[in-house]
């Protein structure tokens, strides 16, 4: 059976630069990768007469594949830090994250950059798609976050052993730091993670208090620059973002407490912030005023800091990734990947075109293995494009509507967009209690009530 050697694309050309985009365009999708863009009537010739097959796409935009820029494609939407590090074996894991890397990828990103595994998952799932096995984005993958005592994973009574199946590795002094870098990055991690902030933001000290000195963090990037990685760190609180940024971390996750000291910081070495505040305004809008170890008023409180911090930073200079947190319960795998694309604009002022750039060609700053690849419709690149109804330069919403998309395309072959079949979630993946509250007497209505 003879197949055609590719696609001619024909619409709105959105190149993911902050460029002007081509109205009325094409995209040849040539093999696995982009053979030419440019204006329509400008076309060569020689593809009309080579067999491509072409698709006409009048009030459609041609994009390049959405790039996650924070997902955890190993936490299987757990709910709770309990439920993620002491529940559900590695094998079911390993399992469950495969069959989610399908639906991210039909959520039209085709690229992801894995900010903290459980086990190995997050590098077994990145082989198990780039070897051909399972359909899936293409992973970046960080190994288990380094934390000590005062990290954000250390969650647990100091009684208690520490969890194998959390998401970090506990360390102890700076021999732990050395030693684990060079065990991850045996294990064949493209980025090393540390937990640089704890987020207990009921306590207000908390909001400047980092994890690790600042020579621990130059340790850490050190060594981890020396063996060839990038290096992140979750670092919420003002001094976490400081002294990552002055050891010359690649990038920092989230960042809402960022002063001009660490902006400066940042300008200077080079650092990118990927803010995740997808994650912050679901669990806002979910309404659980229980909700994490800080409660609503803090997450609130977070995004109002953020949004002007954030916002000074990006003016200075500093370029911002979106990133989900998919993972989590409050962000389901395959339905809130593009949204931080809408938050940018509603709440960090940026235009459409600035938010599609920062979930395409900026967020190649985390793909080290293969960013100047992706990101981009141009010619060279690898064939993961988007094809979306209308123009989302114009309602950046539509990029969340995957079920809308007309083609999903990764290295120029279609993506199978059957959804798989719902997964009924087993006995042993979930924390076991029994309300989400206390089931009080009321005296005056003579009758029990829960109250969270």
């Amino acid at each position: 059976m003879q197949t055609k050697p590719g696609y001619i694309l024909k619409g709105r050309v959105i190149d993911g630069t902050l460029d002007d985009p081509v109205e009325d365009g094409a995209v040849v999708l040539e093999g696995e990768r982009i053979g030419w863009v440019g204006p329509r009537a400008s076309l060569p010739e020689h593809y009309a007469r080579s067999g491509f097959e072409t698709i006409d796409l009048p009030g459609r935009s041609i994009m390049p594949g959405l790039i996650d820029g924070h997902t955890h494609i190993s936490f299987g939407e757990s709910r709770s830090e309990e439920e993620n590090a002491l529940y559900t074996s590695v094998e079911f894991r390993t399992a469950k994250a495969l069959y989610y890397a399908k639906k991210v990828l039909q959520a039209g990103v085709t690229s992801a950059f894995d900010a903290a595994t459980t086990y190995n998952v997050a590098q077994a799932v990145r082989d198990a798609i780039d070897s051909g096995m399972f359909p899936g984005p293409r992973f970046t993958v960080s190994g288990k976050q380094l934390t000590n005592h005062q990290g954000l994973e250390d969650s647990f009574p100091n009684e208690m052993q520490f969890p194998p199946g959390q998401s970090a590795v506990l360390v102890k002094n700076k021999d732990d730091l050395i030693e684990n870098i060079r065990l991850q990055i045996k294990d064949e991690v493209d980025a090393i993670k540390v937990s640089g902030s704890n987020d207990n933001l009921i306590t207000p000290d908390a909001l400047g208090s980092s994890a690790f000195t600042l020579d621990e963090f130059r340790i850490i990037a050190d060594e981890t620059h020396r063996l060839g990685r990038l290096c992140s760190v979750h670092a919420r609180s003002r001094e976490s973002a400081l002294y990552a940024a002055q050891a010359g971390f690649d990038n920092l996750f989230h960042a809402s407490y960022i002063d001009d000291e660490g902006i400066d910081a940042c300008v200077k070495n080079g650092c990118v912030i990927t803010p995740t505040l997808t994650l912050l305004v679901n669990l806002l809008e979910a309404k659980q005023s229980s909700a994490g170890v800080s409660g609503a008023s803090a997450f609130a409180r977070e995004l109002e800091a953020a949004s002007v911090n954030l916002r000074r930073a990006y003016e200075a200079g500093v370029p911002l990734i979106c990133g989900s947190e998919s993972g989590w319960s409050p962000v389901p795998y395959g339905q809130w990947h593009a949204r931080e694309m809408e938050i940018f604009v509603n709440m960090l002022g940026f235009t459409p075109r600035q938010a599609i750039h920062a979930g395409t060609l900026a967020a190649t700053r985390l793909l080290p293995r293969y960013g100047d690849q992706v990101g981009k419709l141009e010619a060279g690149r690898l064939a993961d494009v988007l094809v979306v109804p209308g123009n989302p330069l114009e309602d950046i919403t539509l990029l969340q509507k995957p079920a809308r998309f007309d083609h999903i395309f990764k290295g120029g072959t279609p993506v199978d967009r059957t959804p798989p079949a719902p997964r009924r979630r087993m006995w042993y993946e979930r924390t076991k209690i029994f309300l989400a509250g206390l089931y009080e007497f009321d005296e005056a209505a003579g009758k029990g009530r829960l109250v969270p």
